[in-house]
């Protein structure tokens, strides 16, 4: 009996899987009769729009042709340097106790790779490299001609007298602003290695360019660096220096005038004659006193100015010749190929969409449409015949 309906049971799952493997064959089979059809549709299409795509391949054609023959080598000028923070001193050869403190202090600066990509980036060490004086295939012109020559074929120098950027009038801000945008874009880069060193990169087309680019950029960023790190221990070291020399002129003036006193007295005067000796000669001492004091001060600025001024060391120049990269013609060959046949592609999907697709769905859209009018209809005819007739 047991065995009777394991039997029944067997069958039973049996006849399920068939069932189950015929209809997936059919579902495969339906899936491949639509394939065929939507690609015989497509084929149609293409048949008949033919010209259209010709136009599509040829431009596509032309295009991805003419970018693999002007395909341009760019060279590469690097400069790895050094950006050094920390500067520790001796004291042995000072006595006072606040200069012996901060001559012995570390200084330490925090070196950020962003903040000095920014420096490097920004619209004022930009415009002081762009409009520096340079020789480039034997002319010496501003930068920016140069540049403007090489990328956008100038014929003649755009940039006459540069005399501030106040003194630009529009067209040639415009000007200034595009190659910034480009410069920041393409051609410039700083990157820190592992060990800590920074490399400054400049790419152009031209080689002359990239290196001389790349040296007076190198220069403009540690200069505005070092102005910007070291501005208010700068302006200390000024107003101190100043001060120093004001306070010895006005101590050699009463210096002066004590001696050319005594000259002239030869201990002959009573004593209220001495009163204006007597304060000169206190004046003398004050100076001597604020002298010593200020000069201290003034040592003590300059140490800490020298303490906490970056240093910037190259480790390595551009020379000739650079080292240049070419894009990849089959690259290019690869992206114009695949541009093309994306376009070519939806286009035909349009297409394709406009004649056999849109047309079932507006059939869809106008039955609905006139069955709710229908509906509309029907629901005003039995509202008029539910209301009650009224008569006189």
């Amino acid at each position: 009996m047991t065995n009777y309906s394991d039997d029944i049971e067997k069958d039973l799952f049996t006849t399920e899987k068939a069932e189950e493997s015929k209809q997936e064959e059919g579902d495969s089979e339906k899936l491949l009769s639509s394939l065929v059809r939507i690609s015989m549709d497509l084929w149609v299409i293409f048949r008949k729009h033919l010209a259209v795509f010709s136009v599509f391949i040829i431009i596509g054609a032309g295009i991805t042709i003419y970018k693999i023959m002007t395909v341009k080598s760019t060279y590469n000028a690097n400069i790895l340097f050094m950006l050094q923070d920390d500067v520790t001193n001796s004291t042995s050869n000072f006595v006072d106790p606040l200069s012996a403190f901060m001559l012995s202090r570390e200084t330490s600066q925090t070196i950020n790779i962003d903040r000095l990509k920014e420096i490097s980036l920004s619209q004022r060490v930009l415009v002081n490299v762009l409009f520096s004086k340079c020789v480039i295939r034997g002319k010496e012109d501003y930068l920016i001609n140069h540049y403007l020559k090489l990328y956008y074929n100038y014929s003649d120098s755009f940039f006459k007298n540069y005399r501030g950027l106040s003194g630009l009038n529009r067209n040639q801000f415009r000007v200034l602003s595009k190659v910034i945008t480009s410069l920041k874009r393409d051609a410039i880069s700083i990157i820190q290695n592992k060990s800590g060193a920074y490399i400054l990169v400049i790419k152009t087309i031209d080689e002359e360019l990239s290196k001389v680019m790349c040296e007076i950029h190198y220069q403009n960023t540690s200069n505005f660096y070092i102005d910007k790190t070291t501005e208010k221990a700068q302006g200390n070291y000024i107003f101190l220096r100043n001060r120093l020399d004001s306070i010895r002129n006005m101590l050699y003036a009463t210096e002066y005038q004590v001696a050319n006193f005594e000259d002239r007295a030869h201990n002959l005067l009573l004593y209220t004659a001495r009163v204006p000796q007597s304060r000169q000669s206190r004046n003398t001492e004050f100076y001597q006193v604020l002298y010593g004091e200020t000069l201290k001060s003034f040592e003590t600025s300059k140490v800490t100015l020298n303490n906490i001024t970056p240093i910037f060391q190259i480790l390595n120049r551009p020379y000739y010749p650079l080292n240049y990269e070419r894009e990849s013609r089959t690259i290019t060959l690869i992206v114009g190929m695949f541009i093309t046949f994306f376009i070519t592609s939806l286009f035909l999907g349009l297409l394709y969409f406009r004649e056999h697709i849109w047309p079932k769905y507006r059939a869809i859209i106008r039955q609905v449409r006139d069955s709710s009018e229908v509906a509309e209809s029907d629901l005003a005819s039995v509202k008029e015949e539910s209301e009650p007739q009224y008569t006189r």
